[in-house]
């Protein structure tokens, strides 16, 4: 776990702490949780396979939702 939290932490400070920074952060936060509570091996192969939205997508759904 403390790995994890220091890996984080530097992570954030290595982006800038922008928003693309945290999105691209908790996808990343996602995915090893995802990894770590995989029971299967085919679910371990799911979560690396997953295809993840890109920022630039996710921040145009979130202003078009914030528009509405």
């Amino acid at each position: 776990m403390n790995k994890l939290f220091y890996f984080l932490l530097f992570s954030i400070v290595l982006m800038g702490c922008s928003n693309k920074g945290f999105y691209e952060l908790g996808q990343s936060y996602q995915n090893s949780e995802c990894i770590k509570n995989a029971q299967t091996g085919a679910e371990h192969n799911e979560c690396i396979n997953a295809e993840r939205k890109p920022y630039e997508e996710y921040e145009k759904e979130r202003k078009s939702v914030l528009n509405k």
